[in-house]
Parts: C-alpha cells; structure tokens; sequence
C-alpha cells in the first residue's frame, strides 16, 4: 500500500535554546543540519571521551519506547563520535544495581529511559556527585547531579487523538496503556479529548472514548486480548501505548477490520490497519542532552515536546487532507504555545 509522509517537525532547536530560545519558525531539516554542522570533526574528540551509558527497561526491537530511545544514542554516536554503551531489558530489581555500577566505573553520564526508574536514580545518584544521572520521563531532581529529561508526550497524543478523530466512523474510541501512572494518565486524557471533540465536530454527537490498562509493556497476547474485547464491544478506532504489547494491539485491530493510531514509533508499516503514527523522535534530542552535560549548560529538571521535535507526525493516504491541515494546525498551535492541553487533565 503506498503511504506518504507528513512530518511536522516545528521549530527543532537543539543547540543551546530548547527551552527558552526557540522561535519555532524554523524546519526541521534546516534546524538538524544546522545542529550536525555545528559539530566539525575536530571537536568530536570532545565527545568520544565521554563515557555514557544508556539503561533501558526493554529490547530495543520492541518498535516503540526503547527502540526510539536507542535510536537516540545511535544519532549521538554519529552526530557527535560518542561511543554510547546501551545496556536493554534491565529489570526492576536491578535498577539500583545497575546504577551504582557505572557510578563506580566513573562514569561521566548514566542515561535511563523511563519513569520507572526515577526512584532508583534518586537513591543512587548522591553517592556519585560526579557522574550525571539522567533518567529520560523522569521528573526527580534530589541532587546536583540528577538531570531528568521529561517528553510532554500529552502533546504528541493530542495530535494522535486529531487523527483519530478524523478516522473513526462511530465515534467509539478505544484507549489502551501499558500501566497507570500519571504521564500515562495525561497522554490518555489528551487524546481522548482531541478525538471526542473531532468526531463531535464532523456530527457524531455520541462520541466516546473507553480507556483500559493492560499492566503489562510486553505481553503481546494481553495486548491482542485486551484490544479484541473493546472492538467487539464497539470500537473502530485504536490507541495503544505499550510498546511490545502494542503489536498485539495492533494484530487484533487488523483482524476485526479496525483502524489504529500508532504512538511512540512508525507503526505504519506493521499493518494496514494503521492510518497514521505519532513518532518519538528521539534522534532529534539526544544530541542536545549529551551537549549540554559536557558543557555544564544543562541542570535540573527539563522538558521537551512538540516545539522541540521530539514528535513527528506521519500519516499515511488514509488520511484526508482535511485530517492532515488538523493535524498541521494542531502542531503550529502547540509550537506556539496557543494550546493549553493541561486543561483535558483529569484529576
């Protein structure tokens, strides 16, 4: 099936300004090869001396969370001559282990993905004032040397709910995440909210959205369960948030003749079923983060979102071109801070 691409990639700053200096006028392949010319070949020793680590809670061959996130290490070792050490499917009882580990081997950066690990960083990290800790979705920040990195992923899911709000025919929508915590939450509420209202505003007055948690990341078989119930309950349309898990979301989807929104990853290719995918573009921060560790710039908390090209939309020919304007609009209102998404929180 021939797809097409549309990636909104607004205003990509990632030397220097991320969070208070970006004018979000500029493209985002102008603005990424400004960044990679920004690094001569002469300076790359600068970086190849580093010693990082990245922890991740899963393979990186699960199309999702940690598949974009070592992409991310991947374009630093390119970007920047990094030789990025990236260690998958670290489980719960090691975080802490695996933590003080590269703190002892003195390690200049530990990097980790996800907000499960905020605990274990926070435990760890004042032991080894000098070593960075970084946990990537993480919001603690206890000491000096912790610099979480948190994607606003409800502004990525807002965009996915336009595209399901444009794909359904009945206006019930099916939400699925991987476990209940609060990012989870506030992605899941503003999707939803952007789908309702969509499907309110082309006449499906009933619209709705059922939102259930699989408590698993990696259980395909749950993942395809899960999903088979809601669309035999009456659901045309799907979001799952779950990495491995989400292919059986997606399996299911396929086989009942729905349609699904991917999230996190391209899920384009997996199954015709999918109609679009916001992606976790995480290729296009990572160099941003390493820079601002080695030049000390970088401290405390940050977050990071649509306006720093975390998110690339990309929809494929079952999408109208009235979907795709939404879509446009969606992503230059929320560059340009005219969108308050946090007011579809729930409590």
């Amino acid at each position: 099936m021939k797809r097409s691409l549309l990636a909104f990639c607004a205003g990509v700053c990632l030397v220097g300004a991320l969070l208070s200096a970006c004018g979000g006028s500029g493209q985002a392949k102008e603005s990424k090869a400004e960044s990679q010319e920004s690094v001569k070949e002469g300076d790359k020793s600068d970086y190849a001396g580093m010693k990082i680590v990245l922890i991740l809670p899963g393979s990186i061959d699960d199309q999702s969370w940690n598949a974009s996130n070592n992409a991310g290490a991947k374009q630093c070792d390119k970007e920047l001559g990094t030789k990025i050490e990236v260690v998958e499917s670290v489980p719960v009882e090691e975080f802490e282990q695996t933590f003080t580990e590269y703190g002892e081997k003195g390690y200049d950066l530990v990097m980790s993905a996800g907000s499960q690990f905020d605990e274990a960083c926070a435990a760890v990290a004042p032991q080894y004032p000098k070593t960075v800790y970084t946990v990537i979705n993480g919001t603690k920040s206890d000491s000096e040397n912790m610099v979480p990195v948190f994607p606003k992923e409800y502004e990525g899911s807002y965009i996915a709910g336009i595209i399901a709000g444009y794909t359904t025919k009945n206006g019930n929508f099916a939400t699925m995440g991987g476990e209940s915590n609060l990012a989870m939450v506030h992605l899941l509420d503003t999707y939803e909210a952007a789908a309702v209202e969509v499907a309110k505003s082309r006449g499906i007055a009933d619209a709705k959205a059922n939102r259930s948690f699989l408590n698993t990341w990696t259980d395909v078989s749950i993942g395809k369960a899960m999903t088979s119930q809601m669309i035999d309950n009456g659901a045309d349309t799907v979001f799952c948030y779950s990495n491995e898990a989400t292919s059986g979301a997606i399996q299911a989807t396929a086989e009942k003749k729905a349609k699904f929104v991917g999230f996190a990853a391209n899920k384009n290719t997996e199954s015709d079923c999918v109609v679009g995918s916001v992606d976790m573009a995480w290729a296009n921060v990572y160099p941003w983060i390493i820079k601002g560790i080695k030049s000390g710039e970088l401290k405390g908390a940050q977050e990071v979102g649509v306006k720093e090209g975390v998110f690339e939309t990309i929809l494929t020919d079952q999408c109208s071109d009235e979907c795709k304007a939404a879509v446009e609009k969606a992503t230059e209102d929320i560059t340009a801070g005219k969108l308050d998404l946090k007011q579809y929180f729930s409590n």
